[in-house]
Parts: structure tokens; C-alpha cells; sequence
């Protein structure tokens, strides 16, 4: 018994932890993007983790990526090579399939982050062309790019929050579940707990998808 609590214990106090890291990152994130903390201009060289805002002359679509955990599809994500001739540089940009590339200038406001290697490969060489065209690099080493998905992801964040708490919350709040195991209950009893798990498990591929984003 003393075992179980234990147990019970650290695991509310890892998943707490986890979940609080999460959500705080969120809106951390939604902070910045929104403008509550002023948005830094964007230079001709970016910074890992930066929030930055820039206005760029030209953007072409390069290239769209299909995510998914196991069979399970989580979307798109959509790539943009972007040129500003202030800076006279080239960024790649990640934004949704709905921005609005073909009318510049675009102002541009994102979360400076990594590239897998993966969209690196694919995409990268789409960035680097434009050296040939006078446009410098945006990045020194590895390439980096500006996110402009950052507010839908937090708010997908908090959704994927507020599933798993409210998907604890009807397993625990069935008494028969507090005495009995699952595959123990019958009938009625059976209702909320299998809710419950139905919207954990819808949390938890959300929050799958987004802890890339908000990281």
C-alpha cells in the first residue's frame, strides 16, 4: 500500500512536472509572438530561440513536409524561402499554407528555431541559391529558421493541457474506478473512465505534435 502511494506520488509529480513545463513554454511563447514583449527586428544573422519581426520584399513557396506519429497523421508543414534587401539577406520561413507569400512586402513575426535534417536537406539548398543572387546567408553554421506557426502551436498546447487534466480528472472522479480496475467495471460504470481515456489519448498525439514547436 505505502509502495503504491509512493508510486502514485512521483508519478503526479513527473507528470505535473511535465505538464507545467509545457504549458508554461506555451505561453511564454504566445507572450512574445503577440507583442506583449516587444518582437526584436530581425538582422542578417539570426539567433537561436530569438523572437523576431521582419519585413521581407519576396517569398517563394519551396516545399511542404507531412508529419506523423506511427499511423497517425498530425499535418503539414510549410516551407518559404523569404529575401530582404535591407539586411540583403535569405531566410527560410515555416508558416502556414494560408500566408499570403504572393503579396509583398510580408511582414514576418516568429520564433527562430533549428531545422531537422531531414527538411534541411530537402529545402536548404533552395536558401543557399540565393548567395548567387547577392542575398547572404542567415545563419553561420546550421541552418535556422523563422517560425511563424508559434501561435497556433500554443494554442494547441493548452488545448492538449486541458485534455489530459480533464481526461484525469473523469477517471478519477468515477468512484467504481477507485475500487475496481477498468476491465473490472460494467455497463454505466464503463462511460466516463472510457471518455476519459478517449480524451487523454487525443491530449497526449497533441501534445506530441506541438513539443517540437515549443521547445
Amino acid at each position: 500500500m505505502k509502495k503504491n502511494l509512493i508510486a502514485s506520488i512521483l508519478s503526479f509529480i513527473i507528470i505535473g512536472g511535465g505538464l507545467l513545463a509545457y504549458v508554461i513554454s506555451a505561453f511564454l511563447n504566445i507572450i512574445h509572438i503577440t507583442g506583449i514583449i516587444p518582437l526584436k527586428e530581425a538582422g542578417r544573422i539570426l539567433n537561436k530561440g530569438e523572437f523576431v519581426e521582419i519585413e521581407v520584399d519576396d517569398v517563394e513557396f519551396i516545399g511542404s513536409v507531412t508529419n506523423s506519429y506511427g499511423f497517425i497523421p498530425t499535418g503539414n508543414e510549410y516551407y518559404y524561402v523569404a529575401t530582404d534587401k535591407e539586411n540583403n539577406a535569405a531566410y527560410m520561413i515555416r508558416a502556414s499554407k494560408k500566408l499570403k507569400y504572393k503579396e509583398a512586402p510580408v511582414v514576418i513575426k516568429g520564433k527562430v528555431r533549428s531545422v531537422d535534417s531531414s527538411v534541411s536537406k530537402s529545402f536548404g539548398d533552395s536558401v543557399d541559391a540565393k548567395t548567387s543572387e547577392g542575398f547572404y546567408k542567415s545563419y553561420q553554421d546550421k541552418l535556422l529558421m523563422i517560425d511563424t506557426t508559434v501561435l497556433f502551436q500554443g494554442i494547441l498546447c493548452i488545448v492538449a493541457t486541458l485534455c489530459i487534466v480533464i481526461g484525469i480528472v473523469l477517471l478519477i472522479a468515477n468512484p467504481a474506478t477507485r475500487n475496481k480496475q477498468i476491465n473490472q467495471l460494467t455497463g454505466p460504470e464503463k462511460v466516463l473512465p472510457t471518455i476519459g481515456i478517449l480524451i487523454i489519448m487525443a491530449g497526449l498525439v497533441t501534445a506530441l505534435y506541438t513539443t517540437s514547436f515549443i521547445f
